[in-house]
């Protein structure tokens, strides 16, 4: 999926794919803020999270607050 985002948009996206896929995996590839973003995620685990092709590290079953503020910094 290609899209162009804004960082209120990317956060609310995958959170609303995260509630929609419990349990198991979900992916995006898309465009936030004019920069090329990949997830892939289990929960609140986000496996893989690239921004313009510079992976992030990222915290394994952690709270939704956590989860989102990882993809907000990933993006700014």
């Amino acid at each position: 999926m290609e899209s162009y985002l804004t960082t209120e948009e990317f956060v609310a996206y995958i959170n609303t794919l995260r509630r929609n896929k419990k349990n198991s995996w979900y992916v995006y590839t898309g465009y936030v803020n004019d920069k090329f973003v990949e997830v892939k995620g289990f929960n609140t685990w986000l496996q893989i999270l690239r921004v313009d092709h510079v992976t992030f590290p990222t915290i394994m079953d952690c709270s939704v607050l956590e989860f989102k503020n990882q993809l907000m910094e990933a993006v700014q």
